[in-house]
């Protein structure tokens, strides 16, 4: 089942959490959302994290980089979603 968190994003939360976050290191999938790219899962958690709410935080363990992909897919990021060799 799916932290609670992670299934109230919305694509405004993912934007705003962008517009604060320092990127991390990219290792495989990223995403670029207002000309800055991250790693999904780092961007996927912020987000998640940043949202108002009693539920525990999202942990690296709750997510996997196939999950965020999806989360950021759901929310309009299809084309900024990257994957690298």
């Amino acid at each position: 089942m799916a932290h609670p968190r992670l299934e109230a994003l919305t694509h405004d939360a993912i934007v705003r959490a962008a517009r604060t976050l320092a990127p991390g290191d990219i290792r495989k999938w990223s995403v670029v959302v207002d000309g800055r790219e991250f790693p999904v899962k780092q961007l996927v958690r912020e987000a998640a994290n940043q949202l108002q709410g009693s539920d525990s935080a999202v942990t690296p363990a709750d997510l996997t980089a196939h999950d965020a992909v999806r989360y950021l897919k759901r929310h309009g990021f299809a084309d900024a979603v990257r994957y690298q060799e």
